[in-house]
């Protein structure tokens, strides 16, 4: 299965976020917070309703973009 997620540093760790199914992880390098994103996706998809895993599966993202708004 692939899944689109975004990674984003956040003070000292690394977070990395599905936004189709609002799974999260964390670590102090990308590749642990990969690691850790892998196995709380699995544990979500396992205890996940039907619908849901159906979303997770066909919600692929298209892309993640930057952009700047002035505040």
């Amino acid at each position: 299965m692939k899944i689109g997620v975004t990674i984003h540093k956040d003070q000292d760790l690394y977070v990395v976020i599905d936004p189709i199914t609002g799974v999260a992880s964390q670590g102090k390098t990308v590749d642990e917070a990969l690691k850790n994103f892998e196995e709380a996706f699995e544990l979500w998809f396992e205890n996940a309703e039907d619908w849901e895993k159906e979303r997770a599966i066909k919600g692929e993202p298209v892309t993640t973009k930057v952009i700047e708004i002035k505040v």
